[in-house]
């Protein structure tokens, strides 16, 4: 019973894997199609455009792995990463599932998810995104069907995915964005020039995901300058004895 039961939910758990994978790519794009028949651009015309493809997200992914994730009794270690910007930033995370209690017995899983929440991080001023699990898929248990408690494989994938809710650390992307204009003082020369700093209010605007590339758009609003240090004084050499004094009729 338990073989057979397990059979049915995968064969459900795959096609509802598929199912959330479209229903993403499908709400991204009639996104981007409600906005052009109203006359609108993809992303605002006035933002910054930062474009990141799909293979380079990916590899910043792998870098960062393994994703080690403690939950009741279980401990899931994501170590692969696929990523595909097609139509939504789908990200496939796959990895291992073993008890605490019995470390041996270990299982396959894939947690299927997007990059949501983009933003500019206040300290740093890299872009950072928070990955967000729509399902879980249980691939192989190896045994730890019997120790999972009651129930089909589905409704334990569902369990699993409420508690990684948050878990899963935030990816960052490696792209800086100033947040200051800074204009430098003039301290040496004829002409000394106090320094001043415009600071920039940065953040996403919107974003949307397309043929393998994530374009995020960057609203940048200018503040007001504000001054910096004031320019050291120049300085004026003056004689200080009769030696050093020119005499009469000399140059």
């Amino acid at each position: 019973m338990a073989v057979a039961g397990c059979g049915r939910a995968k064969g459900s758990g795959e096609i509802h894997a598929r199912q959330v994978v479209l229903e993403r790519e499908v709400e991204g794009l009639h996104q981007l199609a409600a906005k052009l028949e109203r006359g609108e651009a993809a992303l605002p015309p006035e933002d910054v455009v930062v474009g990141i493809s799909d293979a380079m997200v990916q590899e910043i992914f792998t870098a960062q792995m393994p994703f080690e994730v403690e939950t009741e009794g279980l401990h899931l270690v994501l170590d692969r990463a696929e990523v595909a910007f097609r139509g939504s930033p789908a990200v496939t995370l796959t990895g291992t599932i073993a008890m605490k209690d019995h470390p041996d017995l270990r299982g396959d899983l894939r947690a299927i998810g997007v990059l949501e929440k983009i933003q500019v991080d206040p300290v740093s001023g890299t872009l950072r995104a928070h990955v967000a699990i729509d399902h879980i898929d249980l691939l192989k248990m190896g045994g730890l069907e019997a120790f999972l408690g009651a129930g089909t494989l589905d409704e334990i994938s569902r369990s699993l995915r409420k508690e990684l809710a948050g878990q899963i650390p935030d990816v960052q992307i490696p792209i800086e964005l100033e947040k200051s204009i800074v204009l430098p003082s003039v301290t040496e020369g004829p002409v000394r020039i106090q320094g001043a700093s415009m600071p920039l209010d940065v953040g996403v605007s919107d974003v949307f995901a397309g043929q393998g590339v994530l374009w995020i758009g960057v609203r940048v609003v200018p503040g007001e300058f504000v001054r910096t240090d004031a320019p050291t004084p120049a300085v004026t050499a003056r004689p200080t004895s009769a030696a050093q004094k020119p005499q009469a009729g000399r140059p």
